[in-house]
């Protein structure tokens, strides 16, 4: 959610450019699975804690489509590569998970979870189809 004034369009350029610096810094949210729900610098980080720094697809997703709205489209297509990349079992037969560990791509949270196949699905569509 913290990428909703870009997602929806709220944000000034100058406010998303100063957002997307953030997002695409490695020491704050640019991690092994990019984007999650606090920085790493935030002091309530925990990267195995719920809402504290795991990567939830739909989430990823609103930041991607944010970053693309204010002209940061090839930033978000190496996100979302990198995403693909790392978040164990996206690349191979098996369940899809509720979200990410940041730092290592590990699956956490409930298997067979819609809401992430549903983003998924958006996520290739969007940044990976050929259009």
């Amino acid at each position: 959610e913290g990428w909703s004034p870009l997602f929806n369009g709220a944000a000034t350029q100058a406010n998303a450019d100063a957002v997307v610096k953030v997002m695409l810094d490695p020491k704050e949210f640019n991690t092994f699975v990019p984007l999650g729900t606090a920085a790493l610098t935030n002091p309530a980080f925990g990267a195995d804690i719920y809402w504290r720094g795991r990567v939830w697809v739909d989430q990823f997703w609103f930041g991607l489509k944010g970053m693309e709205r204010y002209g940061y489209r090839d930033d978000a297509l190496k996100l979302a590569d990198t995403f693909f990349r790392h978040a164990k079992g996206l690349t191979a037969d098996g369940p899809i998970q509720e979200n990410y560990n940041p730092l290592t791509g590990a699956q956490q949270g409930a298997p067979n979870f819609s809401w992430s196949a549903a983003h998924l699905y958006m996520l290739y569509n969007d940044f990976f189809r050929k259009q």
